[in-house]
């Protein structure tokens, strides 16, 4: 398996007292102590529900398989939640469950965060979670193709929440000691399937533990890459997916408000199919099962948990925040068919020339002149190997000569590197031009059309975010 590294740490138990979790984080608080006498950095968390309500915002219509696919139930809440980080610049990372929200309406969140904290001048990331049992907040899946699944009131709520839960992050904002933390056990890898060669996962969870000087939990983020699309097509209750498990989970252990940014997830790296073992019964957890989604969300929430109890604090000092808007030709006709008939409901207006303008960002925390850790903010949903390498040539490929990407992680300096998936827009998927297949013969002589293509605005679109990203690297001062 390409790109699996990494150790493999003992089993947790799926629940912990908390006086038990309390023991455990005994020696860490030590090193906070240590490490908190005079703390450059500030932090403060939150989270406001997103839920639709099913009556004043009906129907409801689901998205990320099919069309009308129609909510009757809420299981469990849909959240925005924030961690606002201020050392110089003031940065929000929001993770938000939803299936994405495109620039237009993250745009109209930052200006509402702006207005309020003018004196903070925040840069607000809002990343979307890619949940597929939630609203169609694209107007792709409404009750036919080609009719909008937008419910205008159920967006703005949507605005309105993540704007109230970042300005509620940065009103907390207090002196504050930051543990980053990395691993992968190989036992990631089994709960992602990936249906297209190269089979390459970037899964490894990153985490950051913020806490006050005293030891008390903050705010805990965490990036993993995988599809929250456990309960498949058939399931009509709306749902966070396996992130609701890893935020209960983490909450439990550490409380504080849980965060979750998804990765490199596109190609596609998913939940469906992969096998996942259920400790009661010994046999895989059934396929499109709640059981399923809660194994995965309490299982990388305890990887995550033992990797910040055995790191380090650090000694953070700085924050950069640094984004450019870039152009990409929209070659994907059905993009172009739903702007024309207004599918997304006014956003995502193009150009003349017919490309689409997204955001391509970094987030760098420095401490004494080092990079401690550097974000990719990134805007759609990138193939792994976009992100660690291993970019395949094969037979077919409408590109073959086209030059290959350097992985993205690669090119950053930092010790810790994190990749946040669907971030300030959803473009769709962004796949290695030397791997594009838009034309037969198809891809490694496969028998038909590949999936990714139909999703993804075009070939363009992975050079020029990579090549964004490298400028904006090579700029941000360490």
């Amino acid at each position: 398996m390409v790109g699996v590294t990494g150790d493999r740490h003992s089993c947790l138990s799926l629940r912990h007292s908390k006086m038990y979790r309390l023991t455990l984080l005994v020696p860490l608080f030590f090193c906070l102590a240590a490490a908190a006498r005079d703390p450059e950095i500030r932090a403060g968390a939150a989270r406001e529900q997103i839920t639709p309500d099913l009556k004043k915002h009906e129907p409801v219509y689901m998205a990320g398989f099919g069309n009308n696919r129609v909510a009757t139930g809420v299981h469990d809440d849909l959240f925005a939640r924030c961690l606002a980080l201020s050392a110089g610049q003031t940065v929000v990372l929001c993770g938000v469950d939803s299936i994405g929200l495109f620039s237009d309406d993250v745009e109209r969140i930052r200006a509402a965060v702006q207005k309020q904290a003018p004196a903070l001048a925040p840069n607000v990331v809002v990343a979307s979670t890619h949940d597929h049992q939630a609203p169609d907040t694209m107007g792709l899946w409404g009750p036919a193709e080609g009719r909008s699944g937008i419910n205008d009131a159920y967006n703005d709520y949507v605005v309105e929440r993540v704007s109230r839960a970042a300005l509620t992050a940065l009103r907390r904002l207090r002196p504050a000691v930051l543990t980053i933390a990395e691993t992968h056990p190989s036992e990631l890898d089994t709960f992602i399937r990936d249906d297209r060669p190269p089979v390459i996962h970037d899964a490894g969870v990153m985490a950051l533990w913020a806490a006050t000087v005293s030891g008390d939990t903050i705010g805990t983020l965490v990036n993993w890459a995988n599809h929250p699309e456990t309960l498949g097509a058939k399931n009509t209750l709306i749902t966070a997916d396996y992130p609701h498990y890893l935020y209960e989970e983490l909450e439990h252990r550490l409380d504080g408000v849980a965060v979750f940014l998804n990765g490199a997830v596109g190609g596609m790296q998913s939940p469906l199919g992969a096998q996942v073992p259920d400790p009661v019964s010994l046999r895989p957890a059934p396929e499109n099962s709640f059981l399923k989604a809660e194994l995965i969300g309490r299982r990388v929430a305890g990887i995550a948990f033992t990797a910040i109890k055995n790191a380090d604090p650090v000694r953070a000092d700085r924050i950069e925040f640094r984004e450019k808007r870039i152009e990409i030709p929209v070659t994907n006709r059905g993009f172009q068919l739903a702007a024309k008939n207004d599918l997304y409901k006014g956003r995502k207006k193009m150009t003349a020339g017919g490309a689409t303008t997204t955001p391509v960002g970094i987030v760098r925390i420095s401490g004494g002149g080092k990079p401690l850790l550097e974000i990719a903010l990134v805007p759609g949903e990138l193939y792994p190997e976009l992100s660690v390498g291993g970019i395949a040539r094969y037979p077919g490929a409408d590109f073959p000569d086209a030059p290959i990407e350097p992985p993205i992680k690669k090119l950053m300096s930092a010790r810790c590197k994190m990749l946040a998936g669907l971030a300030n827009d959803e473009i769709g998927y962004i796949i290695p031009k030397a791997e594009w297949d838009e034309k037969s013969p198809w891809l490694n002589n496969a028998p038909e059309k590949r999936y990714g293509e139909v999703n993804s605005v075009g070939p363009e679109a992975a050079p020029r975010i990579v090549e964004a990203l490298r400028e904006l690297l090579k700029s941000a001062t360490p």
